[in-house]
This record gives structure tokens, sequence and C-alpha cells, in this order.
């Protein structure tokens, strides 16, 4: 009997030292989380404010939403079109493709189910002062195309995003400031086809183990007509809590309203990321019914956007960004 009690005691004893060693290797794990109040100089922050070029991006939204590009559908000839001009803009700031993540090219290409169509996600990524984490910037480029012979530009359901992204991707890339994390930016593909585009992405990321390394910023319908506040979206994810408030933080230190909002009609690109356990939040402007009266519209034209709300969501985003991006 006592011989028992001694193998049991060895094996218990055995056990717990074994799962003592496995909550250790998971604890010590790299975790992207924030970690509190950003150290970051406000006159930094003003001087990427100060780099800002309204005018140029009013006028990549202009040119996203002609009639060159028939409304951005995902798997038509126009989706590749669009996404020509795009990936000539991120060539021309100096960004690469992620090659840590074994893109040789612009373009992650993906099959639409039940399709013989193919999309793309178009991505970039921007070295910072260490590979280890990752900020994704992201929007998606798509639209409803044209249906019934009638044209759906898109302008703020998700051109502005669009143009947001990159002009974040121009400051950040020609500044003389270094972030602490690698920056990706992302142009989600057939967003309106059913977030195809962001489930393939996290789809890959959570392959390569790489949820634990990155956070989602996305941008969509941030322009509207009206209205004040900039809504930040959390899908309920425990680890959004901190980003969602770092978020709303910054988007108040730029001079607009903001809220943190867990609920949300209809389907945003973060939703694919949280459901996968990564942190991803979006920014939105206002309540989509209220304040988007041409959403889903032939009438979401360029013409129809509030020029001011577009510089004020973008600003904020510049610093909600550069805040995600730094320790």
């Amino acid at each position: 009997m006592d011989r028992i009690r001694g193998k049991t005691s060895n094996r218990l004893l055995a056990a717990l030292l074994l799962t003592l060693l496995v909550f250790a290797a998971v604890a010590c794990q790299p975790v992207l989380k924030y970690q509190g109040k950003s150290a970051i100089p406000e006159e930094d922050m003003q001087y990427l404010l100060g780099m800002y070029d309204h005018e140029q991006m009013m006028s990549w939204i202009k040119d996203l939403t002609s009639e060159t590009y028939q409304g951005r559908e995902a798997g038509t000839e126009h989706e590749d079109l669009v996404g020509d001009y795009i990936i000539e803009l991120l060539q021309s700031f100096g960004l690469e493709p992620w090659d840590d993540m074994g893109f040789d090219e612009y373009r992650q290409a993906f099959a639409l189910p039940q399709t013989q169509e193919t999309a793309e996600n178009i991505i970039a990524v921007l070295p910072g002062k260490s590979s280890e984490y990752y900020l994704l910037i992201g929007a998606h480029y798509d639209h409803l195309g044209v249906r019934d012979g009638v044209f759906y530009p898109g302008a703020d359901d998700n051109a502005v995003g669009t143009a947001a992204v990159l002009e974040l991707a121009r400051i950040f890339s020609q500044s003389e400031l270094t972030a602490d994390y690698s920056i990706v930016f992302v142009l989600f593909g057939a967003e309106e086809r059913g977030l195809f585009g962001s489930a393939e992405l996290a789809q890959r990321l959570d392959g390569r183990k790489m949820g634990r390394k990155i956070v989602l910023l996305n941008l969509d319908v941030i322009a509207g007509t009206m209205g004040d506040t900039l809504v930040v979206y959390d899908s309920g994810f425990k680890g959004n809590k901190t980003w969602a408030e770092k978020a709303k933080a910054e988007a108040e230190a730029s001079g607009v309203k903001s809220r943190i909002d867990n609920r949300l009609a209809g389907g945003v690109d973060s939703m694919k990321f949280t459901a996968r356990s990564m942190p991803a939040i979006t920014l939105v402007w206002g309540d989509l019914q209220a304040e988007h009266p041409h959403l889903h519209q032939p009438t979401d034209t360029f013409e129809n956007l509030n020029p001011e709300i577009v510089d004020a969501a973008t600003k904020a985003a510049i610093r909600i960004a550069w805040a995600f991006a730094n320790k």
C-alpha cells in the first residue's frame, strides 16, 4: 500500500510539474496588447498631422468613384483595374509586399465561394523598429459595381476608407519617424460579397500562428453626411477593450466626439479577426442609418460626401494608428 501511495504521489507530482511547464510556456509567448497610456510626444503627432494632405486624399476618392472603375465589384476586371491603381500608389510610397507572411507580390488572390471568380486583397508593409509585432491598417476597396444598368460609386462605402489607408501609408512612409511595430496596409477584397477577403487573410494569419502578434485597425464608412461622433466598434472580443479605449481617447484628442459600441448593423472586416481571437476594431462614423442616407445607393457619390467629416475622421485615424503602432 505504501509503495502504491508513493507511486501515486510521484505521478501527481510529475503531472503538476508538467502543467506548470505548459502554463509557463504559454505565458511567455509574446502577445500584442496595448500597455497603457502612450508616451508618444505630442509634437510627433502634430508633425504627422501636418503631413496630412486633404486635397490629395479627396482626389484619390474622386478617382476611386469614377466610372473608370465601375463601382469596384469584386471578381471583375474593374477590381483588377482599381487594384493596379492602388498598387501603383503603394509602390510610389516605397512600400513592399509582406515577405514575412510569404507574399512575394502585393495581391493575395482567393476564390469566391460558389463561383468561378477570384478576388484579391492588396497588402504592403512598412518595416518598423521591430518585426515582432504588426499593426494592420485596413479598409475594403470593393463595392457593388453596376446592377441592372445602375452605377453604384461607393464613395462613403468605402472609397473614403480606402483613400484614408493610402494617405496613412503615404504619411507614415514619408515621415522622419519610425514606428515601434511594423505597419501593414491592407485593402480587403470582396467585403460586400460576404467579408471573404478579411476571412482569407485572418485564416492565413491564424495558420501561421500570427494571431498573437497583430492588431487590426479597420476603416469602414467613416464619412457620412452629418453628425459629430466617431464610433469605435468593438465586437466583444476580450482582447479589444484596451485598444478600443485607446482609439476613443485618441479620437477625442483629435477634436471629435467618440464612443465605443459593441453592436453594429451589418458586417465589417474586423469581425473575421475577432472570430479567431485576434484584436481588431473598426472605425465608423456615427449612426449607419441616420447619418449615412446614401449607403448602398447609387447616390453614394463623391459629390454627396461631407469633406469636413472626411477631414475629421482621417485626422482621428492618423492619431489612432500612430498610437497603436508604438509601445
